[in-house]
């Protein structure tokens, strides 16, 4: 049987997808207020469900001087705050209302300049090669459509700008439970071959994820060049505010995986 390439995919579900995404984040929105003033307030930017410092994962380069920045996705928007703390102009959409409201408060507070619009990673409201770097921590990475918010972000990237994208690692999402008490277990849950959609009820919430032979040839389909994949467990004295990410489980497996990638050259052919 003839595998589905990027082109062949059925997105009848996109609509429902996005709202019930959103209708879970305007939920959860009030939880993240604390833990976004801690980011806010932090020149030191942590990554992913276990806080894991840039020195150790560097997806924000030291410098952002003179370039045009985008998060893709971006909650309280405190991965925007860092790049505009590193000198770039910085640019956050997302398409949760109650979270861009604690991301402009947070602004505000800081005096730092941020662009928040609200809209979804697989409609960027953006005229083509608008940037010189993107990113995407949790964002669209995981809740958006793959199908639709990479080629998007490859068009409003300029030739050679850099992508850095933070999901969750395929074998979390393998040996994740359905219930939102209980840790990842060492049994597989759900298939990997034609993984894509992933549906959890409680809330009512679609994840997206792909098998990285489909990651790969997706990217390389949008014109990026893959440059780096770091698969990510827990550190030694790793913890998480996530029942279901065990720091023991994630000594021997990944639960989260960067992907770094930049956009070919137009000149090259």
């Amino acid at each position: 049987m003839r595998t589905k390439g990027p082109k062949e995919i059925v997105r009848s579900s996109k609509r429902n997808h996005q709202q019930l995404n959103r209708d879970a984040w305007s939920m959860k929105a009030e939880e993240y207020a604390d833990p976004a003033e801690l980011k806010w307030d932090s020149p030191d930017p942590v990554w992913g469900i276990w806080q894991i410092p840039n020195e150790s994962i560097a997806m924000l380069p030291e410098s952002l001087k003179g370039k045009r920045c985008l998060e893709i996705g971006c909650g309280t928007a405190y991965v925007a705050s860092w790049m505009a703390m590193r000198g770039g102009e910085s640019f956050a959409i997302d398409p949760t209302r109650n979270q861009l409201t604690t991301a402009a408060r947070l602004r505000d507070e800081h005096d730092r300049h941020v662009v928040l619009l609200e809209a979804f990673g697989e409609q960027l409201p953006f005229p083509d090669e608008t940037f010189d770097f993107a990113i995407s921590e949790y964002g669209a990475s995981l809740w958006a459509d793959p199908y639709q918010w990479v080629p998007e972000a490859a068009r409003v990237l300029r030739p050679a700008a850099q992508l850095v994208f933070m999901t969750c690692h395929p074998i979390s999402q393998l040996c994740c439970p359905e219930q939102p008490d209980l840790r990842n277990g060492t049994a597989l849950l759900r298939p990997y071959l034609g993984m894509y959609e992933l549906h959890w009820s409680d809330p009512p919430t679609v994840e997206f994820q792909l098998p990285h032979g489909k990651w790969i040839e997706l990217l390389r389909s949008c014109g990026f060049e893959i440059e780096e994949l770091h698969e990510l467990g827990a550190p030694p004295d790793g913890k998480s505010q996530y029942v279901w990410a065990d720091a023991n489980w994630a000594q021997s497996w990944p639960t989260e995986e960067v992907w770094v990638v930049k956009k070919r050259s137009s000149r090259l052919p």
